[in-house]
């Protein structure tokens, strides 16, 4: 129970990280010149070596002590994580910011759960299943269907909906995979491998970008928090914290992302979040609570069967 716990804080944690990336990302837009695809490649380039050198001081030349399927496994965490940010910002560029959030955080927690149940081993509770419903009508309201969408442009909102539903698979895909990893390897291993295999996949677009090195101080002090703190470090909290939780209660804890977003906008910029807003905000931080005390017990463990759990292990 304590593992699980600790898994639960680490989570929370990293939703709450995760919900300053659009306030930096839109001081850093007001600072510089840096357009989506320029940040998210020089991000992905800066958070690289920084993995690197955590990843020497800890491991050592251990580092890429891994057998070859896990070495393509993080290898490929690296594309979905570069991809799934991407197919992102296209999508906030045709339909707003509101329904692609929508869109791309809503779908994964029911992906994973059915994939969990279906594919990993989970079991899905009822307390769980009411969590995952309550998370998602809370998120719905949260976020609201008040964007601005493609204009009248068909074609525009029809492939922006088609980036969201791709960003959110590539999301759902990507904690399934974590979540595989996380018994078998330590942290900061799969963030050593993906980064840099991201930046280089990433190249070509980021490089077509609005790439420059002529920022200011604060331009630049954005820019190296979006790559260390809400990369390296929540990534890593995620992985870490996926040796003791299901996938499932993960894609759900992490939806915390668009409450801490809509609370600092609030507070920075005075965006107001209205009695709807602030009803989802209710209901989301209910499903968290109630996550909080479904037993240890209640899910079984989505590692492979040869796989041990390592909470299960400590038990």
């Amino acid at each position: 129970m304590r593992a699980r716990r600790r898994g639960m804080g680490l989570l929370i944690g990293t939703g709450v990280i995760w919900g300053t990336i659009g306030i930096a990302a839109k001081l850093l837009a007001d600072e510089t010149t840096l357009d989506p695809a320029a940040v998210t490649w020089l991000r992905t380039l800066i958070a690289a070596p920084v993995c690197l050198a955590l990843a020497w001081a800890t491991m050592g030349k251990k580092i890429l002590a891994a057998n070859r399927p896990d070495l393509t496994l993080m290898a490929g965490l690296g594309v979905v994580l570069v991809v799934y940010q991407f197919c992102y910002l296209a999508a906030v560029e045709r339909i707003g910011v509101s329904i692609a959030t929508l869109v791309s955080l809503c779908v994964p927690p029911m992906i994973v759960a059915v994939v969990s149940v279906l594919f990993l081993g989970e079991r899905l509770t009822g307390r769980a299943l009411v969590a995952l419903l309550g998370a998602v009508v809370g998120t719905t309201l949260l976020v609201g269907w008040g964007a601005s969408g493609a204009g009248g442009d068909q074609e525009g909102a029809v492939a922006g909906i088609g980036f969201a539903l791709v960003s959110a698979a590539l999301i759902a895909a990507h904690v399934m995979v974590s979540r595989s990893l996380a018994g078998r390897q330590p942290p900061l291993r799969p963030l050593v491998i993906a980064f840099p295999v991201g930046a280089v996949v990433f190249a070509p677009v980021g490089l077509t970008g609005e790439i420059t090195v002529d920022l200011p101080v604060q331009g630049w002090l954005l820019l190296v928090y979006l790559a260390v703190v809400p990369s390296v470090i929540a990534y890593w909290m995620l992985l870490r914290a996926l040796r003791d939780v299901p996938a499932s209660t993960a894609s759900v804890v992490t939806l915390l992302e668009p409450l801490v977003a809509a609370i600092l906008a609030w507070i920075i910029f005075s965006e107001r979040l209205g009695p709807v807003g602030w009803l989802g905000a209710a209901l989301l931080l209910g499903a968290i609570g109630l996550l909080s005390t479904v037993p240890a017990g209640g899910h079984a463990s989505a590692l492979a069967p040869d796989v041990p759990s390592p909470s299960a292990a400590r038990r």
